[in-house]
């Protein structure tokens, strides 16, 4: 069994993943009077006063739990192949953290650089199959509104497709905010309900999918609504807001429109007046720090305001995380 974990910065999913895996690992024991191996696998490199003090507060927190702890920084697949691999035989697991390990690989001398996708996603999976239990835990980072690096713009992206791949083939997937919680996916839960999900197509509504960067919307989208051709509104003309079926990036869109000096209340009232049954595919971009320049902050504001309208008139919202939709409206 995996389960993958995911959550902003400070939101108590290193807690949350710790008190899964612990758990797992209680009932196991149970079954095979003790001969169930207790890891926790850390790719915090250690570069500085910072890092080292977070590495200390999650030895901190695993105190007393029982783990063995692996420092593995890099080449998952390898370390777990090597001579001197321990046996992951019926051991309960907890993997920390996804977005450490990208990092180590992209930038690591020794990493795998343009090849870092494909070794992580290959690493996490080998292990699933060699362990019991398997506890993932990522971040998210997808939801900020000032434009990235291209650095910084590439090593998301990477993130972005290592944990679609990863809460793909999971067999549950859990979002933690403020220490609650949220299940994104659970197979068998989804087998029982299945059908429930996307049963509504089509029709004169507004719709909108929302969720963080890179995060699957429009290919999610597209099952839901598999007629509708779509705009791209970062580079499509304004006027084409009244009259296209469907538009992704609408948070670009906003961008062009407020730098072309319109506000959000006209936007507001063109699209409900001209396209109420428009659908919408936008990004989060409403989280992370407040930005310093105004412009920055007023268009920040101004995405969140116009979506909030938008999620309040439309019959059906769904939002998007590593790949999997879940309707909320």
């Amino acid at each position: 069994m995996m389960e993958l974990v995911t959550g902003g910065s400070g939101s108590g999913k290193s807690a949350y993943a710790e008190d899964a895996v612990c758990r797992l690992h209680g009932f196991l024991s149970e079954d095979r009077k003790g001969d169930a191996p207790l890891y926790y696998i850390a790719d915090m490199f250690p570069y500085g006063r910072e890092t080292e003090e977070k590495i200390e507060n999650h030895r901190r927190m695993r105190a007393g739990k029982g783990f063995r702890t692996l420092e593995w920084y890099q080449d998952l697949e390898g370390k777990l192949t090597g001579e001197d691999a321990p046996s992951m035989e019926n051991a309960c697991v907890l993997l920390e953290c996804i977005s450490n390990l990208t990092a180590n690989e992209m930038y690591m001398e020794g990493g795998a650089g343009e090849r870092t996708v494909e070794a992580v996603v290959r690493g996490v999976r080998l292990l699933e199959k060699m362990c019991r239990h398997l506890v993932v835990v990522t971040n998210e980072v997808f939801t900020e509104s000032e434009p990235d690096s291209p650095e910084m713009d590439v090593y998301k992206r990477n993130l972005a497709q290592i944990n679609c791949a990863l809460a793909e083939t999971a067999d549950r997937v859990t979002e933690v905010v403020y220490g609650i919680p949220v299940c994104v996916k659970d197979l068998k839960a989804a087998e029982n309900n299945a059908g429930e999900q996307g049963s509504k197509r089509g029709g004169t509504a507004m719709k909108l999918v929302t969720g963080g960067a890179y995060q699957g919307k429009l290919a999610y989208a597209k099952t839901l609504y598999p007629d509708a051709e779509w705009t791209d509104g970062e580079v499509c003309p304004l006027q084409e807001i009244t009259s296209c079926r469907a538009v992704n990036h609408f948070h670009l869109f906003v961008r062009r429109w407020l730098e072309a000096g319109r506000t959000k209340e006209e936007l507001i009232d063109l699209i409900l007046a001209e396209n109420r049954g428009i659908i919408i595919a936008c990004d989060e971009i409403g989280c992370g720090l407040v930005p310093v320049d105004a412009f920055e902050r007023g268009y920040r504001e101004a995405v969140g305001r116009i979506c909030t309208v938008f999620a309040g008139e439309a019959e059906r919202v769904d939002r998007v995380i590593c790949g999997i939709g879940t309707r909320i409206k």
